[in-house]
């Protein structure tokens, strides 16, 4: 949920930021989704769309939608924050990706409920609430593999989940995606 004059984001560190407000980010037309930070750009795949309302944001079904940013080594990393803002009515049944980079790290709407999956533990880690409101949330993940819980979720800037995590493949060919929000921000 972009705005034109927003709060600056702190940079450092940061080796992605994604914003549909944004017209360096995205034109409102068009497959690519520019990355405001760290050179890494997404593709739109299978019509992502695109919504005027607060500047711009990504639409996606719940189905097949999403952004694609690739591979590289600047996503590959075992420790991390990512933040992103999310609204739905209804996710619908089973999973639906906030964000992940499969076998690695991600969030979910499980049956509307924000969930995060350990493909380390192949479990998911359940905050127990229900987010499909159809109201604007902001959601972060900090992540350290390995460390004792290391890793926490967030919901509008309160911690509702801590647990630990090892990641099964980082280096693996998936790509980082994202689903079902406007803004995605990374940072390692």
């Amino acid at each position: 949920m972009g705005v034109k004059v927003g709060p600056r984001i702190i940079q450092n560190g940061l080796i992605l930021d994604v914003d549909a407000a944004v017209l360096r980010s995205y034109s409102g037309t068009g497959l690519t989704a520019n990355g405001l930070i760290g050179g890494i750009n997404g593709t739109l795949v299978s019509g992502t769309g695109f919504g005027t309302t607060n500047n711009g944001f990504f639409i996606f079904d719940g189905a097949d939608d999403y952004i694609n940013f690739g591979n590289s080594t600047s996503v590959q990393q075992s420790s991390g924050t990512l933040s992103t803002w999310t609204k739905t009515v209804s996710a619908g049944s089973s999973f639906r990706g906030i964000f992940a980079k499969r076998l690695a790290y991600g969030l979910f709407y499980a049956d509307n409920v924000l969930v995060a999956y350990d493909w380390g533990a192949n479990t998911t880690r359940s905050t127990s609430i229900n987010i499909a409101d159809n109201t604007w949330k902001n959601v972060v993940m900090t992540y350290q593999s390995g460390v004792s819980s290391g890793t926490i979720i967030y919901l509008n800037g309160v911690s509702v989940l801590t647990y630990l995590v090892v990641q099964k493949q980082l280096h693996f060919n998936l790509p980082l995606v994202k689903f079902h929000h406007s803004i995605c921000t990374v940072e390692y």
